[in-house]
């Protein structure tokens, strides 16, 4: 510092020895001097730059701003193409079989079928619970009664009764039973001699009706079961016929 002081102090103890007497003069430590009266007064300015400081300490940090407003929700976008269909799964193991439905209501009667021919006699039905039947030709009424016997699987036919028969107006005629079950059976016996009561029973003669072939076990017995009740249909025909 001494030493630039030192230059600096007779530079300028220089110059100003050697400078114009002229007032308003204009001076130069490194480019000498002018009057301020000449055309050209403009002036070169020197900077001496020295060398870059050390960066000044960070300032502090501003407060946050406030938070902004929430935007608008945008519109809908257009709906994307429909993609293309997938190929076929595979098909699915079956599934278990469902429970039995409940029985349905039994429907309605049918029409009644037409009537048959005309015999020399005539025929009637009454219910398996027995009770009288009216008749036409020989006789006009008969009472029949169905006989059952109850063993450990329930009730089994054991036999049929037709009493109150005209004996002598239908000899020689021939009494029928039909009973149907699974099957219907002819039962039938030739009123002769004449008789007022014909019993049918374990040996009587019963035919399959649809077929006219011998039909034994229809009736209970000590070794057969027959029929059940329950199996039979509620009603059983009689007719007397020549």
């Amino acid at each position: 510092m001494t030493l630039f002081l030192a230059i600096l102090i007779l530079s300028r103890v220089g110059i100003a020895y050697g400078a114009d007497t002229a007032p308003n003069g204009l001076q130069n430590f490194f480019l000498g001097s002018s009057n301020a009266n000449t055309a050209n007064i403009n002036q070169v300015l020197a900077l001496l730059v020295g060398p870059a400081g050390p960066p000044g300490a960070a300032g502090v940090a501003g407060r946050d701003g406030f938070s902004g407003l929430n935007g608008v929700d945008g519109m809908p976008g257009a709906p994307g193409p429909v993609g293309q269909t997938g190929p076929q799964g595979i098909q699915g193991i079956q599934g278990l079989q469902g429970l039995q439905g409940v029985a349905g209501a039994p429907g309605p009667a049918g029409a009644q079928g037409p009537a048959g021919p005309a015999g020399s006699g005539s025929g009637g039905t009454f219910g398996i619970t027995g009770g009288k039947v009216g008749l036409t030709g020989c006789d006009g009424e008969i009472q029949i009664e169905i006989g059952r016997q109850f063993t450990s699987d329930g009730f089994y036919l054991k036999n049929i009764v037709v009493s109150g028969i005209e004996a002598e107006a239908c000899k020689n005629q021939k009494v029928y039973i039909y009973a149907i079950a699974d099957i219907t059976i002819r039962c039938e016996k030739l009123l002769t001699p004449a008789v007022d009561t014909v019993t049918f029973s374990r040996g009587s003669t019963c035919f399959n009706d649809s077929t006219n072939v011998a039909y034994d076990p229809f009736y209970l017995s000590s070794t057969t079961r027959g029929f059940s009740i329950d199996a039979l249909d509620p009603a059983i025909g009689v007719e007397i016929t020549e």
